[in-house]
């Protein structure tokens, strides 16, 4: 099974990089790769919502439910599957970007990413619809790259949503007890 696997992920791999690579796709695929470094575009979002009193809460769920991703995926999956970047499979393939250092799967970039979309989406559908749409565009970036098998990306999406669905249901039990706290003991 994870033969067959590996033969649809080159597969795929190789028939992006043989049929839609071009310079144009390249510039547009290293810009949303770098949206997704580091978590950039989803935590200054969280940051820019902090100072609505509206959006506080979803702030709160958003950089949770980041860091939970970035935690799980890094520092726990990652090094447990072990698993080689395309790129250190196949050395002739030119990358457009550095070379990232970790493992392969999950993909960090699509975890996140739709870990914060679909937190996104819980606060505000049609924001949440726009996040999913900026997601999926970073995640694929990382399939064009070359820095990772769509199963790595697939991994990363399933992961990243199963996340922030922990996220908001343990966030709402922790927020349900502390206004519950307040109304029985400060009034």
């Amino acid at each position: 099974m994870l033969n067959r696997l590996q033969v649809i992920d080159e597969t795929v791999l190789f028939f992006i990089q043989e049929h839609w690579k071009n310079p144009v796709l390249d510039h547009v695929m290293v810009f949303f790769t770098s949206l997704g470094n580091a978590g950039f575009l989803w935590i200054t979002i969280a940051i820019l919502l902090l100072f609505s009193k509206r959006y506080q809460k979803c702030s709160v769920l958003l950089l949770t439910s980041i860091f939970f991703s970035m935690f799980l995926g890094d520092e726990i999956l990652k090094p447990l599957v072990g698993r080689i970047r395309p790129f250190d499979k196949f050395p002739t393939i030119e990358l457009l970007i550095k070379s990232p250092g970790s493992f392969s799967f999950p993909s960090g970039h699509a975890m996140v990413g739709f870990s914060s979309a679909t937190v996104l989406c819980y606060c505000n559908r049609r924001y949440g619809l726009i996040a999913y749409v900026l997601a999926s565009l970073i995640a694929f970036s990382r399939i064009y790259l070359f820095v990772h098998y769509p199963s790595d990306t697939l991994g990363g999406v399933i992961l990243g949503i199963l996340t922030a669905f922990l996220t908001i249901y343990i966030l709402n039990l922790v927020y349900s007890g502390i206004e519950k706290f307040h109304k029985k003991h400060l009034g």
